[in-house]
Parts: structure tokens; sequence; C-alpha cells
């Protein structure tokens, strides 16, 4: 199979779909299926003058182009061109040209935007000398499902901001944070996305509020660096996690993005603990909540002494846990899951490092009242406004 790459002016390739030269619908395509704001962002990049990517056609026996890859942008375009498609001058990043534009079609802009529209190369890749099977072989590989994490999206805006939280991700990851350790890898920028969230909170100073991608990406946008004090903390608490459990190996942990992201937390309220505590705490909870769900059937040594002493001491123990495991599995930027799994971690941590605390008459007191955890937490967290404060 042969490739050929032309570009092409957009009025040409616009007077070719018109003349039907250019088939939008072969056999193997999906029908128009972009969302009105992916159509209008499309219109944004080509009168930013950015590059789009190429369109790839099949050369049929009767000269028709059908298109393999590429129908969405040129459906889009020839919509544009009809005045079908209003200008969106509000998409980010903001420009003042564009915002000029807002609201206007193709027929209401000014001759010399026109003309630019018109003129504007699209890539055509043209498929000639193939056998059968190729370019159905080549539409596979071009339309395999690869929507980028939320993570891989602000990788790509460049600035210090990004560099701040690379910096970060690659400092994590030198200090032994890998898949065998902590139980995933960065693989798709997991870590890049935990420590960004992670900066966020400690930026801001709350754990009440729910963090978006949205919040993310707006400082990596608008190049918003984190604070010098910001990125000192979160270097500190990174470099105390991993302290802690660099030397464990009496088991394997297996935290995910939510559990890493609460353990980050409590980290950061307890900078000045001992390794020697932090993993103590660490461990037990992580080994207590393992029994819950069922990974280990049986505890020895020193974790069976906590884990049965913990179940004569909370009536709530496997409540509690389970609690967590389920907050666990509704994501790290949920604001009340963070509050609550940092409270049921506060709460373990006061029974094996304290055995007795306020908190926990607290918590035994309205477990008592009702033997529900959940109410258990929403007391506390109004009681002691768990979380307004980081």
């Amino acid at each position: 199979m042969k490739c050929q790459t032309t570009d092409i002016e957009i009025q040409t390739l616009v007077g070719r779909i018109q003349d039907k030269d250019i088939d939008l619908q072969p056999s193997f395509q999906r029908g128009e299926i972009w969302s009105p704001q992916k159509k209008k962002k499309l219109i944004d990049s080509i009168l930013r003058g950015w590059r789009i990517p190429p369109i790839h056609v099949v050369e049929s026996h009767d000269n028709v182009d059908e298109v393999l890859d590429g129908q969405q942008r040129l459906a889009t375009i020839r919509d544009f061109y009809d005045n079908k498609i209003p200008i969106d001058g509000t998409i980010e990043p903001y420009s003042g040209e564009i915002s000029a534009l807002n609201g206007m079609f193709y027929k209401d802009l000014p001759v010399g935007w026109q003309r630019q529209f018109r003129k504007y190369p699209i890539s055509v890749v043209r498929l000639t000398e193939y056998e059968p099977e190729e370019p159905a072989e080549l539409f596979y590989r071009l339309n395999q499902p690869s929507a980028l994490t939320s993570a891989e999206q602000r990788n790509a805006y460049i600035g210090e901001t990004r560099n701040q939280v690379k910096c970060l991700s690659d400092y994590f990851s030198s200090l032994g944070a890998n898949k065998e350790k902590i139980g995933f890898s960065n693989s798709r920028l997991a870590y890049d996305e935990i420590i960004s969230k992670f900066c966020y909170v400690v930026e801001i100073g709350t754990l009440s509020r729910k963090i978006t991608s949205n919040d993310i990406s707006k400082k990596y946008r608008e190049n918003e660096p984190f604070s010098k004090d910001c990125i000192d903390t979160v270097s500190k608490t990174l470099k105390s996690f991993m302290d802690s459990i660099s030397t464990f190996d009496d088991f394997k942990f297996s935290f995910n993005k939510a559990t890493l992201f609460s353990w980050l937390i409590y980290i950061r309220q307890h900078l000045s603990v001992g390794s020697e505590q932090l993993i103590y705490v660490i461990a037990n909870f992580e080994y207590c909540r393992s029994i819950i769900k069922g990974k280990y059937k049986t505890v020895g040594g020193e974790y069976e002494t906590c884990f049965l002493r913990l179940q004569k001491d909370l009536p709530f123990l496997e409540i509690m846990l389970n609690t967590f495991n389920q907050r666990s599995s509704m994501g790290s930027t949920d604001a009340l899951s963070i509050i609550y799994r940092d409270i049921i971690i506060a709460l373990f941590s006061d029974s094996v490092l304290l055995g007795k605390s306020q908190l926990l008459q607290s918590a035994i007191g309205k477990f008592t009242e009702r033997e529900s955890m959940n109410y258990v937490l929403e007391s506390l967290t109004e009681q002691y406004g768990w979380g307004e404060k980081f």
C-alpha cells in the first residue's frame, strides 16, 4: 500500500465534497457523532492557524476518495462553510481576535477571515495500490481507543506548573515509588495526577472543597505555579511517606490512587511523627483492611495481636474498615470520601498509638446511639469541622 501526502486548501476540499469527489460516509464509517462543542473547538483551532491531524482517504475504482479517517473533521468544516456552526469566542486559551468573532457564522466573518479560512491547508493522505485488508487494518490502528487521562491532557500544557508537578513525580519515583513498592506504577502519569491534586489541596488549605480536573487544568493552562511553601510541604510529605515504607517487607502494600492520596493527607498532618510510628499505623491499618476485604485468611504475629485487640476495643472496627474500602473506590477527588477516609485513619491511628482519645470516645458514643458508621462520620465531621482547614 502506498501513502501519498498532499496539503489541500479548505476551499478545494469543500468543493470536492460538494461535487461528491470525496465520500464522507463509506460503509466502514460511523456516522457523524461529534458534539457541538467539539465541532466548535475544531473551527477554533483552524481560525487560530493551528495544525489539525491529517485526513486519510482511499482512492476507489471510480476515482472517488472515500474517507478512511477524518470524517468528523471534514463534516464539521463543510457545515461551518455552509453556515450551520457558529464560532465560540469563549474557548480557552483566551484570544481577543477570536473573542471578537463570537457567535458569527462563516457568512458573517470579515472578508479577511473568510479568505484565511478558505486558504487553510489540511494534509490529506491518499492510499493507493493497497491489498483489500490493508485500509481496514490502518483504520483500526488509527481508531483504537486511546482516551487520554486528565494527567496526560494536562501534561501538554507547557509551563512552570507542569514542571513543578513533573519534578515532584520524578522525585517520588527516585525515592523508590514503583508498582512493586506501593501497588501501582506511574503508567499514564498516575503519580502526576495524585501529586497535582495533593498540591492543590495543600495550596487551598481545605479538604471540604471538591477538586475537579478543571480546577487543576486551569492552573496548568494559566500557568499559575504552586507556592514555594506548597512545593516544600509536598516534597517533605512524599519523602516522609517513602521513608516510612521503604524498609518494610512484611507484606506487599496495595494502595490505589485514593488510598495513597489519603495517606499523604494523614502524613501531611503528622510530619513531626517519626517514620517508625508512621509505618506502624500504615502497616497495621493496611493489613487490617486487607483482612476485612478477605485478602488474607489468617493474620500472624504483631498484626494478629493488633487486629484482635482492636476488635475488642472498637465495636465498629469491621464496619469502619469496610466503609474506608467502599469510599476508596469513589475517587480521590470526592470531598466527602476524602474527609471520611481521613477520619477513619485518625480513629485507627489513635487506637493503635494512644489507646484512648477524645475523638475515639466521641466516635464510640455516637456508634452506641445508632450503630451506624455513617452517623458517626457525619457527626464527627460536624463536631470537629473536619477538613475545613488543612
